[in-house]
């Protein structure tokens, strides 16, 4: 882990670390910088240990030394040029000596390739091509990226595990949820939009959606979120003559508080590995429009049945689709009951199978289960 700060990958792989050590798991995290605004999501039973060197380009031997002086079961990683460094660090090891590993897909393999926007991710992409098949297990959070690794990546589909139910949802969130009315707090007209601010979102498809809504449709817009794209967004909101009625909120602590106030909840990426933001807004019963992207959307949303879905980058069909929801009736508890299958105890348990299917079995007291090096 760099340290902690990022987006969906980042926070589930905090939040699957917690529900595991809440299951009994030992669990480490291994990180370049013990720092973040992410920090204060990890459960202090959760011990963190840094790797010298501060760059990833510099982590593999001390990643490799930690991992050697810990002795753990098993080594989980996220992202893509975290999985290169962890792959070496670990295959280095003897025989005698190395953890089982594991390896998390969070995005789209065959699109993130080219289109992600860390160029170290692009390149590891690239290398993994060849390497991915030498982990013990690759698990993905969706069917689509499954069928990609296996089609493209040459993962044999027998080394591929599916999560199904990705930590998104905190302890603390599900109470608070189990305690609300789904409508207190709500505002009739805001829109909201969760995530980072960078190409493969696509805000400007939300945004001329929204220049193209009927001139009587009551609507105020919440981008939440940061990245490179502000001020290019903001400008472009500036020239469309949507400014008065956009708001851009930058970096929160606290997405659900957003999702709980908002009519709708529209994510327009261009591709997504999950999209947290979307089971985000199901678990407050805010309904969802969703660019068909590759690969989360329609999973999340079963097609249809728990969102709308839209062609990509097809502004007039989201405009249309935002249109309709704004006078639609939802019914929050069916978003709710769905959103919520993505508690992160739910994950910890699914993760736990997986994990189960790996030999040998756990050692017993006085080894750490597993170490997690997220992204």
């Amino acid at each position: 882990m760099r340290a902690f700060e990022g987006g969906g990958a980042q926070r589930d792989m905090i939040l699957l670390c917690n529900a595991l050590a809440a299951k009994g798991i030992d669990v480490r995290i291994l990180t370049l910088r013990d720092e973040g605004p992410l920090r204060p999501l990890l459960d202090p039973v959760v011990r963190v240990a840094e790797i010298p060197g501060r760059q990833l380009r510099y982590a593999v031997p001390g990643l490799r030394r930690a991992i050697r002086a810990l002795a753990p079961d098993l080594v989980v990683s996220s992202e893509a040029s975290l999985n290169l460094c962890t792959l070496l660090a670990v295959r280095s090891l003897s025989r005698r000596h190395r953890p089982k590993l594991v390896l998390r897909e969070v995005g789209s393999p065959s699109i993130a390739q080219y289109c992600d926007p860390y160029r170290q991710n692009r390149i590891a992409y690239r290398i993994l091509r060849r390497l991915y098949r030498h982990a013990d297990r690759i698990v993905t959070l969706t069917d689509g990226a499954r069928r990609d690794l296996a089609g493209n990546f040459s993962v044999p589909e027998t080394m591929i595990a599916v999560m199904r139910a990705n930590a998104v949802i905190p302890p603390t969130m599900v109470k608070r949820l189990a305690q609300w009315d789904g409508e207190s707090g709500r505002e009739r007209d805001l829109i909201v939009c969760v995530g980072r601010l960078s190409p493969e979102k696509d805000h400007r498809t939300l945004l001329r959606a929204l220049s193209l809504l009927p001139a009587a449709c009551r609507w105020r817009l919440a981008v939440v979120g940061d990245g490179p794209e502000r001020a290019a967004l903001e400008d472009f909101a500036r020239r469309s003559g949507l400014a008065g009625r956009t708001i851009f909120t930058g970096e929160v602590a606290d997405p659900f508080a957003w999702m709980m106030r908002a009519r709708l909840a529209v994510c327009s990426s261009l591709y997504e590995g999950l999209g947290n933001a979307i089971i985000e807004a199901l678990a407050c019963g805010t309904p969802v429009i969703s660019t068909d992207c590759p690969y989360g959307p329609r999973e999340i949303l079963q097609g249809g049945r728990f969102g709308t879905l839209v062609p990509v980058g097809d502004a007039a069909a989201m405009a249309a689709a935002i249109d309709a929801a704004l006078e639609r009736i939802p019914d929050r508890r069916l978003l709710m009951t769905r959103g919520l299958e993505y508690a992160a105890a739910a994950a910890a348990e699914r993760f736990l199978e997986i994990v189960a299917e790996l030999d040998p079995p756990p050692r017993g007291a006085g080894h750490p289960r597993a170490v997690a090096a997220a992204s």
